[in-house]
């Protein structure tokens, strides 16, 4: 009996705990909510209530709206103030110590492969491979939103 995505066993001795619990996080919410086996009459009544409860939460949020969420949220750790667009800088050559700086746009293709494309400052200059790459993250993140919708609009369309 394996669980579907979101759903994990907790047997827990100590505490008389045998549940199972759906764990989902949409826009920044995180939903958590238990299936007790002695509540739900067993360990595969409370599986399948657990799973009925996964699928009505996953259809209460488009996954539209939640791919585009994922891959336009700032992290962190990001410095340039736009997410998928950093600035780094490369050693090429340890013996010379030459460094290469560009600005790297990054995204999540459709397939949830990661890409990323490269702007080199030395032949862009700082500004201009900046905005290079802010507008190739742009039109990729816009590219990657229209197949996924149109997937969406193909998948959920009545057969």
């Amino acid at each position: 009996m394996t669980p579907p995505r979101n759903i994990i066993r907790v047997d827990h001795e100590a505490s008389r705990t045998h549940a199972w619990r759906v764990t989902l996080q949409r826009h920044n919410e995180i939903v958590v909510k238990y299936f007790s086996d002695s509540i739900y009459g067993g360990k595969r009544k409370a599986l399948k209530a657990a799973g009925e409860y996964r699928s009505e939460l996953l259809c209460r949020y488009s996954p539209y709206a939640h791919a585009v969420w994922v891959r336009t949220r700032l992290r962190r750790n990001n410095r340039s103030g736009i997410p998928g667009v950093g600035r780094y800088e490369e050693c090429t050559n340890p013996k010379t110590g030459h460094i290469r700086e560009f600005w790297l746009a990054s995204w999540v293709n459709e397939h949830g492969a990661s890409r990323k494309r490269k702007f080199t400052v030395s032949c862009h200059g700082e500004r201009h491979a900046k905005r290079l790459a802010v507008a190739e993250r742009e039109r990729q993140l816009s590219r990657v939103c229209a197949v996924k919708s149109k997937q969406a609009m193909t998948h959920n369309s009545p057969a």
